[in-house]
């Protein structure tokens, strides 16, 4: 899957803003921003249901809209809510799936089994799970044994266990060697999901590459004292100091070297003693407060805010 330039403009706002892809085979590709960034309408229109207002996109090298039609035929997506008849089984709900597009039952036996739900495909969709019904929704995408699932927000919504659930049908997908394109604002689980990523801002790309190269390697500490506030002010007069933002366990400091003892004795010399200071690994989250650019003040920021 390429695309180029691809905008899409509505009257009161230009919702993509020259979006330029590419997915290779048997990627895993994260296609990640926070809500309202335009991912949505970007799969809309990859998927033939929003018409762009500028660029172009291919599928399996088609671009013209008639090559296009068949290759969405080698295509599964999953778009939104799961949309199925709440009276009638798991199993039942396929099959007019499947009869619709002229798929045997075998198949049906198979994606149930590969989403782990055959056990349960006689019971009717209204008693599942939220977690059940999105592995039935892949169950559905995957009826047409597609070369390329698109997936959008797979995991929004879903606790922790159905979060790992939708984690290894993709993983096993993938495995058998899938192409998979999925949208979603969970850093942490597209940084377990993924093997290749871009950030969206805005409609925009901010940034793309493996997910190891979106990381990358840069310094970083935890940090708490008793006083955030002036432990803020300290560790961003830090001269080794490339920028802090809050998170769950405390401030985090990006550092221009790994001297931690050299950063203990500054705080000290402020008259700031720490009760925490370690080491951290960077993550996909850390990349993507420095791609989108976000900043705040430490009274108003939350956990997540980037503060530059």
């Amino acid at each position: 899957m390429e695309t180029s330039g691809l905008t899409k403009r509505f009257p009161a706002v230009l919702a993509v803003d020259r979006v330029s892809l590419t997915v290779e085979q048997g990627q895993v590709f994260g296609f990640l921003g926070p809500n309202g960034s335009g991912k949505t309408t970007t799969i809309g229109m990859l998927m033939g249901i929003i018409k762009p207002t500028a660029g172009t996109f291919r599928l399996f090298g088609a671009g013209a809209p008639r090559d296009l039609l068949a290759a969405r035929a080698r295509v599964g997506a999953t778009l939104e809510t799961p949309n199925f008849y709440p009276y009638l089984s798991g199993r039942d709900n396929l099959r007019i799936a499947a009869a619709i597009k002229g798929i045997g039952k075998a198949r049906i036996e198979e994606c149930l089994e590969i989403v782990g739900l055959r056990g349960r495909g006689k019971h009717r969709f209204r008693t599942y799970s939220l977690g059940m019904k999105q592995r039935l929704a892949l169950a559905a995408t995957m009826l047409n044994d597609p070369e390329l699932i698109v997936l959008d927000e797979p995991a929004n919504g879903l606790d922790p266990k159905g979060m790992k659930e939708v984690r290894d049908i993709i993983r096993l997908l993938a495995d058998r060697g899938k192409t998979i394109f999925l949208s979603s604002h969970l850093l942490w689980e597209v940084e377990r999901t993924c093997t290749h990523v871009s950030i969206v801002r805005k409609g925009r790309v901010v940034g793309t590459g493996t997910v190891a190269e979106i990381v990358g390697g840069e310094i970083s500490a935890v940090v708490r004292a008793e006083d955030d506030e002036a432990l803020f002010a300290a560790l961003k007069a830090f001269p080794e100091a490339t920028s802090v933002r809050a998170s769950d366990e405390g401030l985090v400091v990006a550092l221009a070297s790994d001297d931690l003892a050299a950063l203990n004795r500054y705080l000290a010399g402020q008259g700031i003693y720490v009760s925490h200071l370690a080491r951290r690994h960077r993550s996909l989250e850390d990349a993507f407060m420095d791609l989108t650019g976000e900043d705040g003040d430490l009274g108003q920021a939350s956990l997540t805010e980037f503060v530059s």
